[in-house]
């Protein structure tokens, strides 16, 4: 398994991870930096300190930076999605169902237009045969 280190910094000063921890993935480890960064934020929090500045980078073995996990994207809640955006979302539904009625309705009238022409072009081509 690959082996990842966990270098935290807070108020300009970086604690460098010399251990590090072996993970399945890179994602297994963000998981693993995020739930760190929640508990650290709340030790923070219960001193009366900020961690809203605070963050983990995750490194690779060589230690070659990889992704940086600020404790501000970790304590943000998630936006919810509010009714207007699903009433927004119903709007771009409809809008596409009805765009594409219409596309298949002007399809028909295409076709059935060449093939008029095709029928006009085949009477024109048999009375220029008739007339050499």
């Amino acid at each position: 398994m690959p082996r990842f280190f966990f270098d935290f910094s807070s108020d300009g000063t970086v604690v460098a991870d010399d251990v590090g921890t072996e993970f399945p993935s890179l994602e297994e480890a963000y998981l693993d930096a995020c739930q760190s960064a929640l508990e650290m934020s709340f030790e923070k929090l219960r001193i009366r300190s900020d961690p809203n500045f605070d963050s983990v980078e995750i490194l690779d073995a060589r230690r070659q930076p990889l992704m940086q996990v600020p404790f501000s994207d970790v304590l943000r809640p998630k936006p919810s999605r509010s009714p207007a955006r699903q009433d927004q979302c119903s709007e771009i539904v409809s809008s596409y169902q009805e765009q594409l009625t219409r596309g298949k309705r002007l399809k028909a009238e295409i076709g059935e237009e060449l093939r008029k022409m095709q029928t006009t072009f085949g009477a024109i081509r048999a009375n220029l045969e008739r007339l050499k």
